[in-house]
């Protein structure tokens, strides 16, 4: 593929919804990416998969778009509950990860699908890889799912991977859906998740994105049956040059639903991240309740933080909000810790901490918020050690 055709199979910056993405960066990777040779790389180890989840459990792991039997484990699923793989992609020859749940099961224990893009090993190419969810839960069923994206650079070679995701909830269907992604510092990732709800059913949803060198993920809920309600939760850490874009489209299409968004950013070095939010409801809807807030915040002068948030309301019985910050840390927090004798690099990550917590503190099942914390802090130290390099006269003694 040449990078014409490429990129005119990429949106232009006047659509709203890549406005902040490098497309033209984006047109080159996927003009030169290759498919995978095949097989499980040897970089790939049961090591590193029990390092990308969150603990023992079921799970279905893909590498390269491929399902890895000897790496997943789907025993003592109880009946009605049916993971495994859907028909393979004829073009791309890659298989999806298929979850769905009958009418009135619960299952509380998380269940992990894992995708992972690695490439060969002696290789110099791009290797682009797809990563294919479907989740669907009959009415009344409740489930809590980790999906996870990861990836890993070869010595001379990285990756991109495209991940689409379906979701489709039944009436008074529950999901716990929480999307961790830890990527290689020179991965490529593009995300679009789809969502829409029956009658009734909740969405209560965490995104994690830290590593990877570019990476978009699009979360777009469609809620077109009454009564439906979705909460998401998003966290956010760019490093060094990384270009990391967030993109959330919420349609309020019945009435009476409701629905949060909050996302909360980090961005240090010469990184970018971005926001861009939406709210729409139709008309003829009444009992809408939907807000939005996007919370950023920029560690180092050269890093930049971009947020848009937006309504459209075609209705009258509504009731909306939204709300945007972009800050640095607070210096007399800074002082006080110091004052204290807590170094300022602990002092910083101290902060950085307490700004994420509301996201992570958010996470009910604990093994799952143990994991989201450790990929966080991990993601968060090196950038509150970066800062402390440039902290404001007065507090660096």
């Amino acid at each position: 593929m040449t990078i014409a055709e490429a990129r005119s199979r990429i949106p232009t910056q006047r659509n709203d919804f890549w406005h902040y993405a490098p497309l033209d960066e984006l047109s080159e990777r996927v003009a030169r990416s290759v498919a995978p040779s095949g097989g499980v790389p040897t970089l790939v180890s049961p090591s590193l998969i029990d390092a990308m989840t969150c603990g023992p459990g079921p799970r279905l792991v893909f590498v390269n778009g491929v399902p890895v039997a000897g790496l997943s484990t789907l025993e003592n699923l109880p009946d009605g509950v049916r993971c495994g793989i859907a028909g393979a992609d004829q073009i791309e020859r890659t298989h999806a990860a298929a979850l769905t749940v009958d009418d009135g099961l619960r299952f509380a224990e998380p269940i992990q699908l894992v995708h992972l893009t690695a490439p060969d090993e002696a290789g110099t190419h791009l290797v682009q890889s797809r990563a294919r969810t479907t989740i669907e839960l009959g009415d009344d069923a409740q489930l809590n799912v980790v999906e996870i994206h990861g990836s890993v650079d070869g010595p001379m070679s990285s990756t991109l991977t495209k991940a689409s995701t379906t979701i489709r909830l039944g009436e008074r269907a529950e999901l716990a859906h929480h999307r961790l992604q830890s990527d290689a510092p020179g991965a490529t990732h593009i995300g679009h998740t789809d969502i829409r709800q029956g009658p009734a059913s909740v969405l209560r949803m965490t995104s994690v994105t830290v590593g990877g060198d570019i990476t978009r993920n699009a979360i777009e809920v469609h809620l077109g049956a009454p009564d439906a309600r979705t909460e998401l939760m998003g966290i956010d850490v760019a490093v060094d040059d990384q270009r990391h874009d967030t993109v959330v489209s919420v349609q309020h299409g019945a009435s009476r639903c409701a629905s949060s968004q909050r996302f909360t950013g980090v961005v240090d070095d010469r990184s970018r991240g971005s926001f861009s939010g939406e709210i729409i409801v139709a008309p003829g809807t009444v009992g809408t309740d939907a807000h939005q807030s996007s919370r950023n915040l920029v560690l180092d002068p050269n890093a930049e933080a971009d947020t848009r948030p937006w309504l459209r309301i075609l209705a009258d019985d509504v009731r909306c909000t939204h709300g945007a910050t972009v800050g640095r840390l607070d210096d007399d927090a800074l002082h006080y810790l110091r004052s204290r004798g807590i170094p300022i690099a602990t002092a910083r990550s101290m902060l950085v901490d307490a700004f994420l917590h509301d996201i992570t503190d958010s996470i009910k099942h604990e093994m799952v918020r143990l994991h989201v914390e450790a990929m966080v802090a991990s993601a968060t130290s090196g950038a509150a050690a970066h800062g402390a390099d440039s902290v404001p006269p007065g507090l660096d003694s």
